[in-house]
């Protein structure tokens, strides 16, 4: 049996100020956890992770942390 997902949000660093950064629904990247997307769906999570990734000149290191 698979296991089940669990809900994570794509997180990273700020480019410039090195702060931990999390993607928000509207595509903004935001300080705070409870302003993060919550992923629910794997198929979904994987997406927004590889769109994230592209913005080199906005964020580095990012990857999907477990909520």
């Amino acid at each position: 049996m698979p296991k089940a997902f669990t809900p994570k949000v794509v997180t990273a660093n700020a480019l410039i100020e090195g702060d931990v950064i999390y993607l928000a629904a509207d595509d903004s990247w935001v300080r705070t956890l409870a302003e993060a997307e919550v992923l629910t769906d794997e198929a979904v999570a994987q997406v927004r992770l590889l769109d994230a990734s592209a913005r080199q000149a906005e964020a580095v290191g990012v990857y999907l942390a477990d909520v």
